[in-house]
């Protein structure tokens, strides 16, 4: 089985890469957790079985397995025995927009900020190289992420926005061609974590989201490095500022 069960989610991918410190059993269920949180993994979707979760985790199956337990008993996943079966995150599992504003509240602006700050840093280091590196052939990719790809009779939902914006910079960071700004990248996603669903709710957001997509994917097509880290930086800007307003809506 894939370990990226979204085809080539690289967001999800991300999840199942080797675990470097910490408490493994903890740290197993965080990644887990965060994925279902933000929507990379979906209600009723297989989980990687606790041999194939073990190896890509760099953990041993006990510890998988252990996870795996903490994980049903807290009710976010569920296991079925039999040929066909496996671990499957819960049908009633979802990301919260609750939960997204509790995280948001239990930051400081000063730490949205440093947040924002960091993640413009390396996508716009990110974007600059892009624009040296692209060739025809990455581009496909990352024009298909300018926006969520649905059905004409659908309506993008802000988790559908959401994952769509978070591939995006993925696919940047792997047109770079730098390992070290991608996996930097993934974490400071993982760190704002599903905050980042909360712009998506508002749709004047979502369509300047997609406008700086499409002027960023045409920079980095023409090779024009100044202009894909322009409005690179005016994207990242967007959400911290979006961020900033809405926790001090809740605080004021």
């Amino acid at each position: 089985m894939s370990l990226s069960p979204l085809g080539a989610s690289r967001s999800l991918a991300a999840v199942f890469t080797p675990i470097k410190s910490g408490g493994l059993v903890d740290e197993v269920c965080r990644r887990i957790e965060l994925a279902v949180e933000t929507g990379l993994l979906a209600s009723g979707q297989r989980l990687p079985n606790e041999v194939e979760l073990s190896a890509a985790l760099g953990v041993s199956a006990v510890t998988a397995r252990e996870a795996l337990s903490q994980l049903r008993g807290q009710g976010l996943i569920r296991t079925v025995r039999g040929r066909s079966g496996g671990s499957f995150v819960t049908e009633n599992s979802f990301p919260s927009v609750t939960r997204a504003r509790e995280n948001l509240r239990e930051l400081t602006r000063l730490q949205i900020s440093d947040l924002g700050l960091h993640l413009q840093a390396i996508t716009v280091t990110c974007a600059g190289l892009a624009a040296k590196r692209s060739s025809e052939n990455d581009m496909a990719t990352l024009r298909s992420y300018i926006r969520p790809e649905l059905s004409d009779d659908e309506v993008p939902t802000p988790l559908a926005w959401r994952l769509s914006s978070a591939e995006f910079l993925l696919e940047i960071a792997a047109i770079a061609r730098s390992a070290r700004l991608a996996r930097e990248m993934l974490h400071l996603q993982a760190d704002l974590g599903t905050m980042t669903l909360l712009p998506f709710e508002d749709p004047q957001f979502c369509e300047n989201t997609a406008r700086l997509h499409d002027a960023i994917t045409t920079a980095i097509a023409t090779h024009d490095g100044a202009e894909a880290e322009a409005r690179t930086k005016e994207l990242t800007t967007s959400t911290t500022t979006w961020l900033l307003a809405e926790h001090s809506t809740h605080h004021a």
